[in-house]
């Protein structure tokens, strides 16, 4: 999506996570820096950021037990964190005294709020409008998850590792979901095999 090369870095690394990490709205919003794995290229999923009209944006334990977890990040996505990371550390500079030191990556830039943790409520908004001025379908953030889950299986990745990707407490959770996608991945899967082992090639006369 060439679109989200023209945003802000902020927005550029909630996106690039959403998609790239398959994590849910609250778990991206979670993150505080030192669940950031720099040494083994992941990130750790063990707080959910929450946002209520009676107590406001708050912490919590994740979804399930099986939705604290540790998620592998490529390269690239390690590299846009670096670089986010020193956009940060500027910001936090910038605002000197007024800033609320919380150890949140992504924040608030609202007045009287600098560094304070995001609503994630911020996030959907955020995706209606980015949708609405540029034409595009509705995007909310968990379409980001079920696209990450679909490549993986269309890749033929195994279903217990997409579950453990997404969080899911139940591997039966996932192959319900995902069923008629793990179908397609399985036929291309047999197909495959088939060309490789099955069928014979004719034979090369270019020689």
């Amino acid at each position: 999506m060439r679109e989200v090369e023209t945003l802000p870095i902020k927005w550029r690394t909630i996106i690039h996570l959403l998609m790239v990490a398959g994590a849910r709205r609250a778990e991206i919003c979670g993150l505080k820096w030192d669940a950031v794995d720099w040494e083994n290229c992941r990130i750790y999923i063990h707080i959910n950021l929450l946002y209520s009209p009676e107590i406001g944006v708050y912490e919590d334990t994740p979804k399930t037990e099986y939705s604290e977890r540790y998620i592998k990040l490529p390269q690239e996505s390690m590299e846009l964190l670096h670089e986010y990371q020193k956009w940060y550390e500027d910001m936090k500079s910038a605002y000197g005294d007024r800033w609320h030191d919380t150890n949140f990556l992504f924040f608030q830039e609202k007045v009287g709020n600098e560094g304070k943790p995001m609503n994630p409520d911020t996030v959907t908004r955020f995706l209606d409008e980015f949708s609405e001025k540029h034409n595009l379908p509705h995007i909310n953030p968990h379409a980001f998850r079920h696209t990450m889950a679909s490549v993986m299986c269309y890749n033929r990745i195994d279903p217990v590792s997409i579950s453990r990707r997404l969080g899911h407490s139940k591997v039966s959770t996932t192959t319900d979901y995902y069923s008629h996608m793990l179908k397609d991945a399985d036929d291309i899967s047999a197909e495959t095999i088939a060309d490789v082992m099955l069928r014979r090639k004719p034979p090369d006369k270019t020689g």
